[in-house]
């Protein structure tokens, strides 16, 4: 688990050390951390970025973020993405 991403961040904040992450495969019976790790691949292309990475594009802030932290933030705002 990539020590930036937001499953590294659920578990940091729930007082675990970054040696302690291990990968999501020994996380899998955590849901919290597997919808975390669901877009967290790093050869993932978005198209609104240009680049493989596990980000995307936040509209209409235009802040580059990850999968997980726009789609929290969409909720937040009480935008409809389905």
């Amino acid at each position: 688990i990539s020590r930036t991403s937001p499953a590294a961040r659920y578990l940091a904040g729930r007082g675990l050390a970054p040696r302690e992450f291990n990968s999501y495969g020994s996380r899998r019976g955590n849901d919290a951390v597997m919808a975390r790790g669901t877009f967290a691949n790093i050869r993932l292309v978005n198209k609104f970025i240009g680049k493989a990475a596990p980000k995307t594009l936040h509209f209409p802030s235009g802040d580059t973020m990850d999968v997980f932290d726009a789609a929290e933030r969409y909720q937040q705002e009480g935008r409809q993405l389905i």
